[in-house]
């Protein structure tokens, strides 16, 4: 048997059970955390009337510029795009965007609707950029990613009968639990990954 990298396994998990599991995998073997931020950024020091530029408007730069602003420096921030927020951007009715290649896209949504062509969530364990959107009072709403009482339906599955969606996910986590134990137990993983490994995965 070929040896797989810890990197591969993940991946593998994640095809198989979706990102939230590789995310919780990640977690288990100390490659992802939680953010450890306990509140406002306090910076020391007198600024003496510094002067700072910050290249990018995304936000790590737009929040380096506002820390620094209330700490009382003067600064000054430049961005390449024609809009602030980097990745994170909204597009609606009405709006225009030219993509590097120098295709076009012209928004031609129904008035109220919109999408966010960079990261849709924020996760509940991002906790500086929920403390941000709090004190700057940034409107937030859910985000509703599963329903698991809605019906999944194939016309040559199940005889043709739409099944609870909470259903099918517990058949197939089931069963992918089931042969990722008879894998381990069967010592089939020993010089894929570590001892440590198998346990997290077993308990998994």
């Amino acid at each position: 048997m070929s040896e797989i990298t810890r990197r591969n396994l993940l991946t593998m998990i994640g095809t198989a059970a979706g990102s939230a599991a590789m995310y919780h995998a990640m977690t288990s073997m100390g490659f992802a955390a939680p953010s450890d931020y306990s509140g406002p950024i306090k910076l020391d020091g007198d600024p003496q009337g510094a002067k700072v530029l910050v290249l990018g408007a995304g936000l790590a730069g737009l929040t380096a510029a506002y820390e620094m602003r209330a700490a009382g420096y003067e600064v000054e921030v430049l961005e390449f795009r024609e809009k602030a927020g980097g990745r994170c951007w909204t597009l609606r009715s009405g709006d225009e965007y030219t993509e590097l290649g120098g295709a076009t896209q012209n928004v031609d949504f129904a008035e109220g609707n919109y999408i966010n062509p960079g990261p849709w969530r924020l996760p509940h364990n991002h906790h500086a950029v929920l403390d941000y959107c709090k004190r700057l009072k940034v409107p937030l709403e859910p985000f509703i990613q599963l329903n698991y009482n809605s019906y999944l339906h194939r016309s040559d599955a199940y005889g043709g009968k739409p099944q609870r969606l909470k259903d099918i996910k517990t058949d197939y986590r089931g069963h992918i639990s089931e042969l990722l134990a008879k894998a381990v137990n069967q010592g089939r993983l020993d010089e894929l990954v570590t001892a440590q490994d198998r346990e997290v995965l077993l308990e998994s």
